[in-house]
């Protein structure tokens, strides 16, 4: 598409971009209170006056199975007037959905305009107390900062709830307004879809990540992956034979859990599980030097209670003794009693029980080591209201 492509005259007036929740399935995408918003906020532009024939906003909830969603979601990027992300603490987190956002801002400077201008409408669909959320929070809030109830408690929550209808009907209002005024006076031209990945860039998260390390033969020093980012050894380690990098499925079960998660090669350090849950994942061909060999030895002076230790080699002589399972029991037995490792030879093994190990960690570190209230001074959590009404509840 050209810069000077005329805008076309059914273009999407918005695209929803929010995080889906922890457990879906393709039918299900995105939750009740998402899909109710949406239907709400293409309700509510449809009551505005405007000359343009209008196309329902996007949201990938919205794509038929025969589709393909991928496809359609990239294309309706390119093409949205406006770019209405759902703020929350998991996607302020969480590259994916950031890389959304990115993408859209990169769009809008290309065609000389505000990178947070009035083509980005964020919404405050939960709260966040975290400070490192402060500035996109306040955006969100502009549109209806004095609207106490959405300041207090999100949209997600005038949503939900009978006793915010009033409240959630104002600042649906404002919304639907405000994507109307800007597709109808200064529409955007599209773009190019997306066809490659976005650089995020960083930003501190507000939750403890899990960290997933990797020793593995050929590693180079120092090096380091954030959310999925390539830059790293482990990030390619592939222990099974024309299978994924194993990191991925470790990043897909965090991700359910709506953790951010951070991934490295080894480096000693007897500080690098302190504060967060993780897995040690180990190939055993590093027994074989001595590097390797010295890097287990200082891995185990790193692990607590809350570390799976994995040992996964792909044995192509299952059941019998090869030189993979004699590197697997030598690697095996560096580690103490206490933190005996899994040992997974296939692929099908690995992808059964990761979820289950990734939920245990955690659940070992927040039994041990809690991770709220945070160090330093004491803030308090969002509520819906001090003292419930008696006689109010969620909407049916």
């Amino acid at each position: 598409m050209s810069p000077e492509r005329p805008v076309l005259a059914g273009a999407r007036y918005f695209f929803l971009s929010y995080v889906p929740p922890p457990t879906h399935s393709d039918r299900t995408l995105g939750d009740h209170w998402v899909r109710r918003f949406y239907h709400d906020l293409n309700l509510a532009i449809d009551g505005r006056p405007g000359a343009r024939l209008r196309r329902r906003g996007f949201a990938d909830f919205t794509v038929r199975l025969s589709e393909d969603r991928a496809e359609q979601k990239r294309v309706a990027l390119a093409e949205a007037e406006v770019f209405v992300p759902l703020y929350s603490p998991d996607y302020l987190n969480r590259d994916d959905s950031r890389r959304e956002r990115e993408w859209f801002r990169q769009r809008l400077l290309r065609a000389g305009r505000p990178a947070d201008g009035d083509n980005i409408l964020p919404v405050l669909w939960t709260p966040s107390p975290a400070a490192v959320h402060a500035t996109d929070q306040a955006r969100a809030l502009a549109m209806a900062a004095d609207v106490e109830a959405y300041a207090a408690n999100g949209m997600s929550a005038l949503c939900r709830l009978q006793i915010f209808q009033r409240d959630y009907q104002e600042v649906l209002g404002r919304l639907a307004q405000h994507i109307v005024d800007t597709a109808e006076q200064t529409p955007l031209q599209p773009a190019e879809p997306p066809t490659g990945p976005t650089d995020v860039p960083s930003s501190p998260t507000s939750e403890v990540p899990f960290l997933a390390v990797v020793i593995a033969p050929g590693q180079p020093p120092g090096a380091s992956r954030l959310n999925g980012r390539p830059d790293t050894h482990a990030g390619r380690w592939r222990p099974f034979r024309d299978r994924p990098p194993v990191v991925d499925d470790v990043t897909d079960a965090v991700q359910r859990l709506r953790m951010p998660i951070d991934v490295q090669d080894f480096a000693p350090d007897e500080g690098l599980f302190r504060g967060c849950p993780g897995v040690l994942m180990v190939d055993p061909r590093v027994v074989e030097t001595p590097d390797g060999t010295e890097a287990v030895r200082a891995a185990v002076d790193c692990l607590h209670s809350w570390v799976g230790v994995v040992v996964l080699i792909d044995d192509p002589a299952p059941g019998r003794r090869s030189h993979s399972t004699v590197l697997l029991d030598r690697a095996v037995a560096m580690f103490p009693p206490a933190a005996r490792p899994l040992a997974v030879t296939t692929y099908d093994d690995w992808r059964a029980g990761v979820h289950g190990l990734v939920d245990r960690m955690r659940r070992r570190y927040l039994d041990a080591r809690p991770a709220y209230p945070p160090p330093g001074r004491p803030i308090s959590k969002p509520r819906l209201w001090e003292n419930p009404p008696p006689d109010e509840g969620v909407e049916p």
